[in-house]
């Protein structure tokens, strides 16, 4: 009876000692990048807003049902611009799909910024929501830029 008691105590020690916690760290996950993306500011017609115009490509396997682009402007002090509609600090603007894989769109929205003096158009993160459903965010490694060099801050 003695044995099965060593026994028992030895497989608790030995499951409990897989539990402890070494420092080790997991390792990170990396996704790939979603889209790839470019802002840049646009003159009204009238002269007096300043839009936005968007180049994007849709990079993953799957069809894109809407993307929503958060966008800040600075002016030529390196000022944030507060958009023309709404309290934020930050424009949204949003585009209505399909849009394919391996697609690349240009689009423009006018009257975004009441502000003049914008010289400068951050694009800071996109959400997409796919055809079934799900929502994901591209912003840093997984929001690519073509610009090269061009930092807006």
């Amino acid at each position: 009876m003695n044995m099965w008691k060593y026994l028992a105590i030895a497989t608790l020690a030995t499951g409990l000692a897989g539990c402890v916690n070494n420092n080790v760290e997991p390792a990170a996950v990396v996704y790939p990048p979603l889209i790839i993306a470019d802002a840049t500011p646009v003159v009204s017609s009238t002269k007096r807003s300043i839009g936005v115009q968007v180049n994007f490509k849709n990079i993953t396997a799957n069809d894109y049902n809407y993307a929503r682009f958060k966008l800040t402007a600075y002016n030529s002090a390196g000022e944030r611009v507060k958009p023309k509609k709404g309290s934020r600090g930050s424009a949204y603007v949003r585009l209505a799909g399909p849009i394919a894989p391996g697609q690349s769109k240009v689009t423009t929205w006018t009257n975004t910024w009441a502000n003049k003096d914008v010289q400068c158009v951050s694009l800071d993160e996109v959400e997409i929501i796919f055809m079934d459903g799900s929502v994901e965010t591209a912003k840093e490694g997984r929001l690519l830029s073509q610009k090269t060099g061009s930092i807006c801050i």
